[in-house]
Parts: structure tokens; C-alpha cells; sequence
């Protein structure tokens, strides 16, 4: 049993240690073309979540590039594309809105979704070699095809389940900071507009729910945050 499990643990280990060093160098390559992000609606804002969430430090840093999006990466540093900012600096999105951004990246960054995805991902890279070595001798050609598409499946949804997380950790704060989630539901509700990137109606293989699909969990969580409180009360 032990033999046959070990190849597979060897693999994990070297897509795990190959992750890493991506992870490290993708790091590095992001520090390089990226500049602190300074603006003093955001820091008011920044401010609140520091006092909040006891935090030394939060850095934002502007990435300079011209998609609209926002990332955490596993050392820590939270990025604003140039292109979300273009947009605020526009008046196409509010600061508080763009504020709901760095919040959904700190939810990721406190529910350690960039370690885990490094572990995660590259088990179900090895899993998927196998499954696909042996389904390629029973399925010719096809077999590695079904293989890289169920393992794409997998990913896909580890990553919009912590999309979900990340919400609602986002969500939680605002509320806390006495923010609220109207602006979150609001630039949710922008997204697609903003990216000029339609959700389509399958999802199976998308790395993140639906605009709709988000604003539609936020909004349940919200409620059934007031309900807890009244029955408290």
C-alpha cells in the first residue's frame, strides 16, 4: 500500500516546492512593478481596518497594470491594479467601493487562502497526472483531455468557495467598520461593465462565481446577521 501511495506523495512534494519558488518569484516580479498605493479617502478608510483588526501595518501597493483587479499575494502584499485606480480616479467608482476590494483581499490574506492553494492545488496537480496517465491508456488521446478538464473543474470550485469566504470575511468587516455592504453589492454590481467580462451561464470551470451569485451570498449572510442580532435582543 505504501509503495503505491509514495509516487504520489513524490509528486505532491515537487509540485508543492515548484509552487513555491512561482509563488517567490511571482512575488518578486509584482514588488517590481508596483508603487505604494497613497490616497486619503482609502487610508481613512485603511485606518478603521488597522484599529479593527490590530494590525502593525497595511500596506496597499498600485500594480501597474491596465485589467481591473485586485490581489493578495502568499508574502503578505495586497495590489491594486492601475486600471481599478484609473477607474476611481475617474469617479466610475467610489473610494469606499474600491475600499471593498482591499477588504476581500484581507479576507483572503486572514483565512490564509494563498498558503493554502499552494498545498491544494498541487495535490490535485498530481492527482490529475495520474488520473490522466491512466486514463490516457484507456482513452487514447482523450483520456489526458478528461483528466486536465476534471482536475480544472476541482480547482475552479476550491477557488470560488474561498471567493465566497472572502466576501463574507470582507462583508463582516465593513459592517464592523461601519461601513456596510451597499458599497460592496454596488461595485459587485459594476464588475462586469467595469472588466467588460461577462459571466457565462456555466461555471463549472470559472475561478469566480458570478457577480450576481456574490452579491445574491452577501446579502443572505447580512440577513441572517440582523436575524441573529434581533433574536438576541
Amino acid at each position: 500500500m505504501i509503495t503505491k501511495i509514495l509516487p504520489i506523495v513524490f509528486l505532491v512534494s515537487v509540485f508543492y516546492i515548484g509552487s513555491i519558488y512561482s509563488s517567490r518569484n511571482l512575488s518578486k516580479k509584482l514588488e517590481k512593478k508596483s508603487q505604494i498605493f497613497h490616497d486619503p479617502v482609502i487610508d481613512n478608510y485603511l485606518m478603521k481596518f488597522k484599529s479593527l483588526l490590530n494590525l502593525r501595518n497595511l500596506k496597499v501597493f498600485v500594480l501597474n497594470e491596465k485589467q481591473i483587479n485586485g490581489l493578495v499575494t502568499p508574502n503578505g502584499n495586497i495590489y491594486i491594479t492601475q486600471g481599478f485606480i484609473d477607474q476611481y480616479r475617474a469617479g466610475k467608482v467610489s473610494g469606499v467601493e474600491l475600499t471593498t476590494v482591499i477588504a476581500h483581499e484581507l479576507g483572503h490574506l486572514a483565512l490564509g487562502h494563498t498558503k493554502k492553494r499552494l498545498i491544494t492545488f498541487s495535490a490535485i496537480s498530481a492527482i490529475s497526472m495520474v488520473v490522466s496517465t491512466i486514463l490516457s491508456r484507456l482513452i487514447p488521446y482523450l483520456g489526458s483531455i478528461i483528466g486536465r478538464y476534471l482536475s480544472q473543474v476541482l480547482i475552479s470550485g476550491l477557488s470560488r468557495k474561498d471567493e465566497f469566504e472572502a466576501d463574507a470575511y470582507a462583508s463582516a468587516l465593513l459592517i464592523k467598520s461601519d461601513i456596510g455592504i451597499a458599497p460592496q453589492v454596488s461595485l459587485l454590481r459594476k464588475l462586469e461593465k467595469l472588466t467588460g467580462i461577462v459571466s457565462p451561464n456555466i461555471t463549472w470551470t470559472l475561478s469566480h462565481p458570478s457577480p450576481d451569485q456574490r452579491i445574491k451570498a452577501i446579502q443572505a449572510l447580512e440577513a441572517s446577521w440582523m436575524t441573529s442580532i434581533k433574536d438576541q435582543n
